[in-house]
């Protein structure tokens, strides 16, 4: 209970903190969504080894582009499937498939290359936060309150013409920063993974209006 208490102020922390935004004149609100690919290591457990089940997930959520001249400044705020782990040769445990998701802020700053009237190439990147869960309580009480990962990318982005819409594709890659998961006991084999950071290519699309 109080690691989901300590999770859930993390994600109202960081839902007041992009509500301090004032809207500009040069700024646009957007969702997005996209798939991403994560690679996620084996859980170890002495000589045993957990795999990993499913490491393709989605995201979707919501972001605020604030443009300052060719550099915009994009925050947001995402839910993310993550992907699962296989316990189901576990002895003394009736698990199988656990999911992991996340709750995700993130600050990206994009900086155009070539600007063009409707079409814009640019570099993106930044830093995130994720705030990782789990509808088991076994693996979920081994899951850090908050993970840090770096973001790096390119994207286009293109103004629809006779209306105030903008697209934005992305191709990006995920570097972790630190571990998002520790240790922690399924069925009374315990678990000590190792070098836990989450890394991922995604595939996102933005929407802006």
């Amino acid at each position: 209970m109080y690691s989901l208490l300590r999770r859930f102020g993390s994600v109202l922390l960081i839902a007041l903190l992009l509500g301090t935004f004032s809207r500009p004149a040069m700024a646009q609100f957007g969702v997005a969504a996209g798939a991403n690919f994560q690679t996620l290591d084996d859980i170890k457990a002495g000589s045993r080894t957990e795999t990993v089940d499913n490491a393709t997930g989605y995201h979707l959520g919501v972001v605020y582009d604030v443009f300052v001249g060719p550099v915009a400044l994009r925050p947001g705020l995402f839910y993310r499937d993550i992907g699962s782990y296989d316990f189901s040769s576990v002895q003394g445990s009736d698990l199988t498939q656990v999911d992991v998701t996340a709750f995700e802020a993130l600050m990206d700053v994009r900086v155009s290359l070539f600007p063009t009237p409707l079409v814009r190439p640019y570099l993106v990147g930044g830093p995130s936060v994720f705030v990782p869960q789990s509808e088991d309580d076994a693996l979920d009480d081994g899951l850090e309150s908050a993970s840090y990962t770096f973001n790096l990318g390119v994207g286009v982005d293109i103004s629809v013409p006779g209306i105030d819409l903008t697209l934005q594709p992305e191709l990006r890659y995920e570097v972790g920063a630190t571990d998002y998961l520790s240790d922690f006991e399924v069925g009374g084999t315990p678990f000590s993974p190792s070098e836990q950071k989450l890394s991922a290519f995604a595939l996102r699309l933005h929407v802006l209006f």
